[in-house]
C-alpha cells in the first residue's frame, strides 16, 4: 500500500534534471539544452513539455503588477521506459520569440531616447525575468516530476 501512494504521488520515481546550454543563443533565438531522468523504480515517460515563461514584473509595493506569459513551448510525444540504475538523456532545441513592449522598441530603435527609456523603467521598476521549465508526463501519477530553471536572455 505505501509503493502505490508512492507512485501515485511521484516518491523515489521518475527525476528530471535540466541542463541548459550557456550561454544562450540570443541571436538566433534559440535554448538548446539535455534532459536527465534517472528513477529508483521502473517507470513509463507519456511525453515531455518545456515552457519558456517571461515573469513581467512593474511598480513598487502595493501597485506591484506581475504578469506571465508563455514565450515558447516545445512538446515531445515520444514515450520511453526508464529502469533503475538506468540514466536516460535527451537533447533538446527550442526556438522562441520575444515580444518587446512600445518602449522596448523604441529604446533598441532610438540612440538619443535610450538613457531616458532606461530611467524611466528602473523609476516603473519594470522587470522580466525567464525561466525554463521542463514537466514530464510519467504513468501512474498525479504530481508529474518537473524541473525548472532561471535563462538571462
Amino acid at each position: 500500500m505505501l509503493g502505490k501512494l508512492k507512485k501515485v504521488l511521484g516518491i523515489e520515481g521518475i527525476k528530471v534534471e535540466l541542463k541548459l546550454d550557456t550561454p544562450v543563443d540570443k541571436k538566433n533565438q534559440k535554448i538548446s539544452g539535455e534532459l536527465k531522468f534517472t528513477t529508483k523504480t521502473k517507470g513509463k515517460v507519456n511525453k515531455i513539455n518545456i515552457k519558456l515563461i517571461e515573469k513581467y514584473s512593474r511598480g513598487r509595493g502595493k501597485a506591484k503588477l506581475v504578469d506571465e506569459y508563455t514565450v515558447a513551448m516545445l512538446e515531445m510525444n515520444d514515450s520511453f521506459e526508464i529502469t533503475p540504475e538506468e540514466i536516460i538523456e535527451i537533447p533538446f532545441s527550442m526556438n522562441y520569440e520575444l515580444a518587446l513592449s512600445e518602449m522596448d522598441r523604441m529604446q533598441k530603435s532610438n540612440i538619443i531616447q535610450r538613457p531616458f527609456i532606461t530611467l524611466a523603467k528602473y523609476l516603473r521598476k519594470v522587470k522580466s525575468e525567464f525561466t525554463v521549465m521542463v514537466e514530464a508526463d510519467v504513468q501512474g501519477t498525479t504530481l508529474n516530476p518537473f524541473a525548472k530553471t532561471i535563462v538571462k536572455l
